[in-house]
């Protein structure tokens, strides 16, 4: 995202993880992209976007999300088990593997993805305009069915439309 800012000419400063909070406090906004949108407008983020969130939030630091809508999704977080939000990638980017007596001895966890709560983001920008986090439910309610969220019973009910037709 940055080298698009960058070149539409926006004045972008590219930070590792690690630096944000030192930095922070040097920064008018904070520009991120986002996976998914939940519906209460939590994020299923990259990897250190909730780090980067609470550094803003600790200096007043405004929090801009940067998605299309077809990235928000009717679902919420059930419960705050990563192992069902979140997917564990390999540590290939962390460590070094051509050392192996080291591989043998590190065990590496690499989560892909960080929640992030709503809480933390100031304002929305998609492809229709800016919007609250607030404002989400009304998006979702105008985009999706209410059976979208609940997966397991339309399955039964397409099941039992099929038998039906038959």
């Amino acid at each position: 995202m940055a080298k698009e800012l960058s070149e539409g000419g926006i004045e972008t400063t590219l930070i590792s993880d690690s630096s944000a909070f030192a930095i922070i406090h040097a920064v008018n906004k904070v520009i991120i992209g986002t996976h998914t949108i939940m519906a209460d407008g939590a994020l299923r983020a990259p990897n250190g976007a909730h780090q980067l969130a609470l550094a803003a939030e600790h200096f007043s630091v405004p929090v801009i999300v940067c998605a299309a809508l077809y990235k928000l999704s009717p679902t919420h977080l059930c419960s705050y088990d990563q192992d069902a939000f979140n997917k564990i990638i390999g540590p290939e980017n962390l460590i070094n593997f051509s050392n192996s007596k080291l591989h043998a001895k590190v065990l590496a966890s690499n989560p892909e993805f960080d929640y992030v709560p709503s809480d933390l983001i100031e304002l929305f920008i998609t492809n229709t305009g800016g919007h609250a986090p607030s404002y989400l439910y009304r998006i979702v309610s105008e985009l999706y069915h209410p059976h979208d969220n609940d997966l397991d019973n339309m399955c039964v009910e397409e099941s039992d439309e099929e038998s039906e037709m038959t």
